[in-house]
């Protein structure tokens, strides 16, 4: 998983959003982060890699541990963010992702935990990412442009062109979702 300069991976970050949430079990986290349903649609963890994560996140002081007793069973381990985890996660959570590869992954969890808190942040952020993905584009156009027509930089570039139209159609397009009176609505309610 890519880190991040903080060094924290987005997988890290969608840990400690879970932890900030409730504190929770390792398989609580892996079932939250399970493929095929809310963030493990783009994020997917197996039970290992959410207990590697936790350890990693325990060592940084990000989250603590809580060994909680139970009368027939084992003690449970639960996490919870700690202040140092929770502000890294804010700060995280309302900056743009600065390439455009990392809007599939770190924007769309974003996403997740700005929605969850029906949070006014959600347009802004929104916005922020809409105007990267504008200068990003001219930048790709330029190029482009200037590439030799049939070469392999031609191609790649268009390819890169590509994305970045329909990443800021795709973001347009959820944008004029969430102004409409059933996405304002439906944000109030979330």
């Amino acid at each position: 998983m890519p880190r991040k300069k903080s060094g924290l991976s987005a997988a890290e970050y969608a840990i400690i959003g879970l932890l900030q949430q409730q504190p929770m079990h390792g398989y609580q986290i892996a079932r939250e982060m399970a493929p095929n349903r809310g963030l493990g649609l783009i994020c997917p963890l197996r039970l290992s890699n959410v207990y590697f994560l936790l350890g990693n996140l325990e060592r940084r002081g990000r989250i603590a541990v809580d060994h909680r007793s139970q009368d027939a069973y084992p003690p449970k381990t639960v996490y919870k963010a700690t202040p140092a985890g929770k502000r890294a996660f804010e700060s995280w959570l309302r900056q743009p992702p600065a390439r455009l590869r990392e809007v599939r992954l770190d924007f769309l969890l974003k996403l997740y935990f700005l929605q969850d808190k029906a949070s006014a942040d959600m347009p802004e952020l929104i916005e922020q990412q809409i105007d990267f993905c504008r200068r990003n584009l001219s930048e790709w156009e330029t190029l482009t442009s200037a590439a030799e027509p049939g070469s392999f930089d031609h191609l790649a570039l268009q390819s890169k062109l590509s994305a970045a139209r329909g990443t800021l159609d795709w973001l347009l397009a959820y944008r004029q979702r969430l102004s409409s009176p059933a996405g304002a609505k439906a944000r109030k309610q979330s």
